[in-house]
């Protein structure tokens, strides 16, 4: 049953006129009415009885109505959907983001989600080469993650990283001190090589340039545990530099050096082609350019 010959009945039903019905439709007269012939022809039954003031509703066709004007609203409805869809307004996106961006990549989803309210998002607190090998797998749709992104991804920055030492809060140092093993008499939190294999490769970069050996006496799985250790007093700990948003009771030293820098951006596959990330690529950029 072709929707343009039931809009056709609804305008003729609602006016209960064929020439002004035909006028709304931009259609002759005599082409609404082959259009009202073809669909009692499908239906079996007439839908109008013609008179000299108009056209009233047959039996069938006031029992026909109801169904024709819920028809026309699901196909509405479903049309409307399928646009927003393919216009990247509505769907899901799966978001994965680690230790640099749990502050700033929930702040960008929440924004984003007031624009498109149609759009469910999922976080996934993963490593940055988790992350990688998730969005080549298609089983994230975008990352924020370290730079620069693993090949057969697109990427672009989104902010600077340092690496800093997280101190308890009664620790005597109000800088990185000159001799370096001083920060071994507490000892060091790790976070396991796993969780963060990305971090772990850059405090080895930064400690092998300044030939220190951090003594290591606590390791944790997870960043939330790390943070509370130092801030409990246990030692001291690497960290990303923009983790001191979540830390309470500790300082945070930044460290100096190439070795210590590097960028976060957002990364995706780019053989992907779905509305949704192409969205959130276009506001992030937008986004972080305006804030820049």
């Amino acid at each position: 049953m072709e929707l343009k010959l039931l809009r056709a009945f609804l305008t003729v039903a609602e006016l209960r006129h064929f020439g002004h019905a035909a006028e709304v439709l931009c259609v002759s007269q005599p082409a609404l009415s082959k259009q009202i012939v073809a669909l009692e022809d499908s239906l079996g039954a007439r839908l109008f009885e013609r008179g000299r003031h108009g056209a009233e509703l047959t039996t069938f066709g006031a029992g026909f109505l109801p169904d024709a004007q819920s028809l026309v609203r699901d196909a509405d409805e479903v049309l409307a959907r399928a646009r927003e869809s393919s216009s990247g307004t509505r769907g899901y996106l799966r978001v994965g983001l680690g230790l640099s961006t749990l502050t700033l990549a929930p702040q960008l989803i929440a924004e984003f989600r007031r624009q498109y309210p149609k759009v469910n998002v999922t976080l996934n607190d993963l490593s940055s080469a988790e992350q990688g090998r998730r969005l080549l797998a298609g089983k994230l749709d975008v990352g924020f993650l370290r730079l620069p992104a693993d090949s057969g991804l697109d990427a672009f920055p989104v902010l600077d990283e340092a690496l800093a030492l997280a101190v308890p809060q009664h620790a005597r140092w109000k800088r990185i001190p000159a001799n370096l093993d001083e920060l071994n008499e507490q000892g060091f939190i790790g976070l396991a090589r796993g969780r963060g294999p990305g971090l772990a490769a850059q405090i080895d970069r930064w400690c092998s340039e300044h030939g220190f050996v951090p003594r290591v006496t606590q390791q944790a799985d997870d960043i939330q545990t790390v943070l509370a250790a130092v801030a409990a007093g246990v030692g001291a700990a690497f960290l990303p530099s923009r983790t001191q948003y979540l830390l309470r009771d500790a300082r945070v030293l930044p460290l100096r050096g190439t070795a210590a820098q590097w960028q976060v951006g957002l990364a995706w596959s780019a053989e992907r082609d779905d509305p949704v990330m192409t969205r959130f690529i276009e506001f992030v950029r937008a986004t972080v350019k305006y804030r820049a």
